[in-house]
């Protein structure tokens, strides 16, 4: 299980077998790059490999802990 930083922006799939939203890596432009790569990955949850490409990759900011 990898840690996500509250705040820091990513990289991530759904699953198009079992629909697992998983993190491929950070995004370093901060969300603002255009994705112009295919990426061929295996679903942690179900081990079904698949391709993905910018129209099927979205970007996620980790939520910031709000203390009260």
């Amino acid at each position: 299980m990898r840690i996500l930083t509250p705040g820091q922006w990513y990289l991530r799939f759904t699953c198009e077998h079992c629909e697992a939203k998983q993190i491929l890596f950070a995004d370093l432009s901060r969300g603002e790059a255009r994705i112009r790569a295919t990426y061929v990955v295996e679903c942690s949850a179900c081990m079904h490999k698949g391709a993905y490409d910018g129209d099927e990759i979205e970007r996620y900011q980790h939520p910031v802990d709000q203390e009260d």
